[in-house]
């Protein structure tokens, strides 16, 4: 007889079910009842079967699945299915009517594969000499990764120059993202080799920086990005007093309100050159909305700061050359190479550099998983204490503007 193995458990509020064996019209009847049994034993949460180790389903297996469903309040979800099963689940409609999702395929066993780079948390690897392979930190979530594959699709139909995923997969226990490209390097890396034309590249990067804030739609998949600093200023509780969180806040909200697209970690770690020169965009989990400030803000943070080690620390320039880079990128983006037009912005850059600078540390554990080290936060807290809360009056009223 036709064997099948189902357990349960709960997971993150959810009662997932792993389903493994063959289905067939022998033993049904049995799926069914241990179905019942389950749900009973486990009333709470979604419920989420994980197909991973099921070989076949039957017809008659497919209308218990349909049966135990109507008694659900939220329809079924089934991950994990192996392509043999896939294809049953398919024929039949299923993907129509349920989320159906395929086993991931594994690349941990690959051969031909060696690190690009690091970028906000994320590990770029090309795969022989046309497959990127994007990983994503560990504990990211599976719907994160979707979500950022759409975002890139709307993006490049509103020609912000991105890649397309076209697959996810797993490596080495984490989740990851293949995108077909052409070889390419960051602009970093490529400077490195060819640092005569620093300049030119950091022109190119303040256009297509200021192409991205022309941009108005996708705000459907991609979230505010003055909601995101609060929570940035909330998770500093560790550091900052509870009045001078208050404070941060009240300046995020006398930021004005746009529908501008934002790209959160714009720096020439994560912005690539392809072969033909043109830039390109990958780290679509950067994406944002709000106003242009923002980004500006958090690139004159990461290339004006006053600390020469951290400045080298998060965009591998040294002061000089980073103070050089910063101002060909911003002649790009205001369109003028004339140095006394630019000074005229770098006031309220200055001053939204110092409110990212305040929350920075909460952001940096979010973006990356981890706790900065301790040096670089008692820089921060100390010069915000410094710089900022002294000032804050002043620095609302620009940021206002």
């Amino acid at each position: 007889m036709a064997e099948f193995n189902l357990s349960a458990s709960m997971k993150e509020g959810n009662l997932y079910i792993f389903l493994s064996g063959r289905v067939a019209s022998q033993n049904v009847t049995d799926l069914g009842n241990i179905l019942t049994s389950e749900r009973k034993n486990h009333p709470n949460g979604s419920v989420i079967f994980d197909c991973e180790k099921l070989e076949y389903i039957s017809s008659a297996g497919l209308r218990v699945l349909l049966s135990f469903n109507k008694k659900e309040k939220e329809s079924i979800k089934i991950i994990n299915v192996s392509p043999e099963a896939y294809e049953i689940f398919d024929i039949t409609g299923f993907t129509e009517i349920f989320e159906v999702s395929k086993k991931l395929r594994d690349f941990s066993n690959e051969k031909n594969i060696h690190m690009m780079g690091i970028s906000g948390g994320v590990t770029v690897y090309y795969i022989g000499d046309d497959i990127l392979l994007k990983v994503y930190p560990e504990g990211t979530q599976l719907e994160t990764i979707e979500r950022e594959r759409q975002i890139a699709q709307a993006a490049f139909l509103f020609e912000i120059p991105t890649l397309i995923a076209y697959d996810i997969v797993t490596y080495k226990g984490q989740y990851g993202m293949l995108y077909e490209l052409t070889k390419s390097s960051t602009v970093f890396s490529f400077l490195k080799k060819s640092p005569q034309k620093s300049g030119q590249y950091a022109l190119e990067m303040g256009k297509l920086l200021k192409k991205i804030h022309t941009v108005e739609p996708l705000i459907d998949l991609i979230s505010q990005q003055s909601d995101r600093y609060k929570g940035y200023a909330y998770s500093m509780e560790k550091w900052l007093t509870a009045y001078e969180i208050e404070t941060l806040v009240k300046v995020i909200d006398a930021i004005p309100k746009a529908d501008t697209i934002l790209y959160d970690n714009f720096n020439a770690r994560n912005v690539f050159i392809q072969e033909n020169g043109e830039l390109i965009l990958i780290n679509m989990m950067g994406i944002h909305y709000g106003n242009p400030i923002y980004d500006l803000g958090k690139i004159y943070m990461l290339y004006r700061n006053k600390s020469e080690k951290l400045v080298k620390q998060l965009t591998g320039f040294d002061h000089v050359q980073a103070k050089k880079f910063w101002e060909a990128m911003m002649m790009g983006y205001f369109g003028t190479n004339n140095p006394v037009e630019i000074s005229k912005h770098e006031k309220k850059m200055e001053a939204a550099s110092l409110l990212f600078s305040a929350v920075f540390p909460a952001s940096y554990v979010r973006t990356n998983g981890i706790e900065m080290p301790e040096e670089f936060v008692k820089f921060f807290v100390e010069q915000s204490r410094r710089e900022f809360f002294p000032n804050v009056a002043e620095i609302k009223s620009l940021l206002s503007e």
